[in-house]
């Protein structure tokens, strides 16, 4: 119940991190007022607001405090060195992302998130009843984000800081978080039914790295041709420049294909069909809902 209820105040919590800080941290919901909601956490750069002293932190009466917990001391209000304040925030595009995949995702399937940053269509998806869910980020502090709120939504079992027990059933675990680096084209992809990427151009090595990524899926699909295809879902606002580069290296790897067969261009309609392996879909800020 108090954690329903910071959700839908918006207080914000601190984390510890496992460099040994803290910071402020605010639970960020899909909907507002809707305490079914999924939600993850934003790094907030202002100071968090105190608890009542009734309020320990234990949200479903075990005892135990959740991973994010009530501030005991006012912490400074900075992000570890190296981290990105960009991959810490809840953009638009993952806002649709979660809503497409709420109201599209086949509970079958598992679900990889690239460049998830705090994780919203991660967390969205494992509300929905993903069978798996994979959150990869180069960002080490956005993936503490996300294991923290999935943590405390319940998506991880027997979670604790230890790093060779969460190495050792990272394969069982319904919820598991990967650091993964778009950019780099050593990395092997987590298998998975479905690919989701919201906003990541945010650079063009970004974009090139991500379009080098999803054409290595691609392939993959051409080798197997039936229904165990994984599919691909990219999520961009409109004034984003470097989906344009991210678009041509997908173009250029379709070669002479018919690319309104191929459905290889952004696209408003929201509604994807779940046979296309890629689907690109266009959207425009000012008409993202958040309630």
């Amino acid at each position: 119940m108090i954690m329903i209820m910071m959700i839908l105040n918006h207080q914000p919590r601190l984390l510890t991190i496992t460099s040994g800080g803290t910071i402020n941290t605010i639970p960020t919901p899909l909907r507002r007022n809707d305490p079914s909601s999924p939600w993850c956490y934003a790094a907030s750069l202002t100071p968090p607001i105190p608890l009542d002293d009734d309020d320990d932190g234990d949200v479903d009466g075990d005892g135990n405090s959740p991973t994010a917990s009530s501030p005991s001391s006012s912490p400074t209000p900075m992000l570890p060195p190296g981290s990105n304040f960009l991959a810490t925030q809840v953009w638009p595009s993952s806002r649709i992302a979660s809503t497409v995949i709420e109201k599209h995702m086949d509970p079958t399937w598992t679900v990889c998130e690239l460049g998830c940053g705090p994780g919203l269509p991660s967390l969205t998806a494992a509300k929905s009843g993903a069978r798996r869910v994979i959150a990869t980020d180069v960002d080490k502090l956005a993936l503490e984000m996300v294991c923290a709120a999935a943590a405390d939504q319940g998506f991880i079992k027997n979670h604790n800081n230890d790093d060779d027990d969460v190495a050792e059933d990272w394969e069982e675990q319904p919820f598991v978080t990967k650091q993964f680096d778009l950019t780099c084209r050593d990395n092997s992809l987590p298998k998975a039914d479905l690919y989701v990427l919201s906003d990541v151009f945010e650079s063009a090595a970004v974009a090139e790295g991500a379009a080098w990524h999803v054409q290595s899926i691609l392939s993959a699909n051409q080798k197997i041709k039936n229904r165990d295809s994984s599919r691909v879902w990219v999520f961009a606002q409109s004034d984003r420049a470097q989906r344009d580069c991210f678009l041509e290296k997908i173009r250029e790897w379709y070669g002479d294909e018919d690319d309104e067969q191929l459905n290889v261009g952004w696209s408003m309609d929201h509604a994807p069909d779940r046979d296309e392996e890629l689907w690109l879909f266009d959207l425009d800020e000012t008409m993202v809902k958040y309630n």
